[in-house]
């Protein structure tokens, strides 16, 4: 299987902190809306990891960190994107339009930014 890690959003770039894409919790599911930009492998994943804030969740902002499989409802993939460097892959736009997502998907809530660090470093 070939996977993507879905941050950067326009307006936020990679900032984790700065995510506009929402997750609401809705019983035992998340429902998703949003979008990312320059997603490397979208157009080929088969499973994506895809990082979403928790707006209601307070001041300080909670980021969770969903494993959402190719072909989801909700989940549509957008163009490919030209990029000057990096022509060994592929980078497109991802829309989330209520993309529903069970909770068994998802690591512990708020535990995505820890997730995003760790991968900084």
């Amino acid at each position: 299987m070939t996977g993507c890690y879905a941050l950067t959003e326009e307006g936020a770039g990679s900032d984790a902190a700065a995510l506009q894409t929402t997750a609401i919790r809705s019983d035992d599911s998340y429902v998703l809306n949003g979008a990312k930009g320059y997603i490397t492998n979208a157009p080929v994943a088969d499973l994506f990891t895809i990082f979403a804030a928790h707006p209601d969740d307070g001041a300080k902002p909670k980021i969770s960190a969903f494993v959402v499989h190719r072909g989801a409802p909700g989940l549509r993939i957008g163009k490919i994107i030209p990029m000057a460097g990096g022509r060994g892959a592929f980078h497109s736009e991802l829309f989330f339009e209520n993309l529903t997502i069970p909770v068994e998907n998802r690591p512990r809530q708020g535990r995505g930014w820890l997730c995003y660090r760790h991968s900084m470093s």
